[in-house]
């Protein structure tokens, strides 16, 4: 698979959990929606959005660069990307708390169920950047019985 292609799937991936996390916030909001009223329902809204739109710029952000060829442009904007992630979260929690009619509750539980919901993303692994039948071509194989068999004689067996 060439790099570029590479690149493609690893911003696929994380858009991907992001798509899952805005599913998941559509999920709370509807089942808030029709459980109580509408201040509930707007407070389990935000909160989701206090999460998913700083993810959002942060995935943008770390993977505006990939790539050995600019490892330290990619380091920077990773660093970039949790600052400003950091940064919006607690601007919006700043803005949006002090509102007469938030329920912090619905809120707050939004906010970290969909936070939470990332630790899934870490069950289905990144794309490989080689695909394994490359690696496990006829010559890979070859070399590797060779060293086999040369190790096996300098144990004597």
């Amino acid at each position: 698979m060439p790099h570029h292609a590479y690149e493609l799937a690893i911003r696929g991936y994380a858009l991907k959990l992001i798509l899952g996390q805005l599913l998941l916030v559509i999920f709370i909001v509807s089942a808030t929606y029709l459980g109580t009223d509408h201040k509930s329902t707007r407070s389990a809204a935000l909160g989701g959005m206090i999460f998913l739109v700083p993810q959002y710029i942060f995935t943008r952000l770390s993977f505006l660069y990939t790539g050995a060829a600019n490892a330290m442009r990619a380091n920077t904007f990773m660093i970039l990307g949790h600052a400003c992630k950091f940064a919006l979260i607690f601007i919006l929690f700043s803005v949006i708390l002090p509102l007469p009619e938030i329920q912090h509750f619905y809120l707050f539980i939004t906010f970290v169920l969909v936070m939470f919901s990332q630790i899934f993303s870490l069950l289905k692994p990144l794309p490989e950047q080689y695909p394994a039948k490359l690696a496990l071509s006829g010559k890979a194989v070859i070399e590797e019985k060779e060293s086999v068999d040369i190790d096996a004689g300098k144990q004597g067996l």
